[in-house]
């Protein structure tokens, strides 16, 4: 599933040289999608939704992850969306301005990773990976308040650890799941709350 040497800083470098002012999600994908594995491919598909959009555009954004997850749950080699999905646009300038600003911690991030705890990020381990991809994307995809940012860091750390094959950031992924399951009820109970006292008021 790649080697531990791959680079995702260096496959998101890419992105800051394109000339086109849209980019598709096929586009991404051609970017990064190599003999890296499926790291750089969730992370470039988490992207977007890391982006600052109106309520609502983040759930179309999250639909090839809702895609792509289960094929890596699967271990396929090279990555399918359907043409509908794929052709799908994304203003470059907004993409850019993310990757600037990721690229630096990303940078930082891999200067301490190295192979390690082997068994959660192959195989099997590869394969839970990819399932929980699958429950993030969901969320995500999902109407659900304040579900955004800390599932995407989760994806992050998975993205890590699956292209540098260390299992230490795979664990982080997980534990961020369960910090996105805090948030997400805390935001769906004060979302209801708020309705309540609102409706009172009323």
């Amino acid at each position: 599933m790649g080697d531990a040497s791959s680079s995702l800083a260096d496959s998101l470098k890419p992105f800051l040289h394109m000339p086109q002012a849209e980019l598709s999600v096929g586009d991404l994908l051609d970017e990064v999608e190599a003999e890296d594995g499926p790291g750089p491919v969730l992370l470039a598909l988490t992207l977007p939704v890391m982006l600052p959009l109106p309520p609502g555009f983040s759930m179309v954004l999250a639909l090839p992850l809702l895609l792509v997850a289960p094929q890596i749950m699967l271990r396929r080699q090279e990555v399918w969306l359907p043409k509908w999905l794929s052709t799908r646009k994304i203003k470059r300038e907004k993409l850019e301005k993310l990757v600037k600003r990721v690229l630096p911690w990303i940078e930082r991030v891999e200067t301490c990773v190295k192979p390690r705890l082997g068994f959660l990020t192959q195989g099997l381990g590869a394969s839970l990976v990819g399932l929980a991809c699958t429950l993030i994307a969901l969320v995500l995809v999902l109407p659900i308040p304040f579900a955004n940012l800390v599932p995407s860091v989760a994806l992050g750390a998975f993205a890590v650890g699956l292209t540098r094959k260390d299992g230490v950031f795979v664990l982080a992924g997980y534990g961020m799941i369960v910090l996105a399951v805090v948030v997400v009820i805390l935001g769906v109970n004060g979302f209801t709350l708020g309705f309540d006292r609102l409706r009172k008021l009323v």
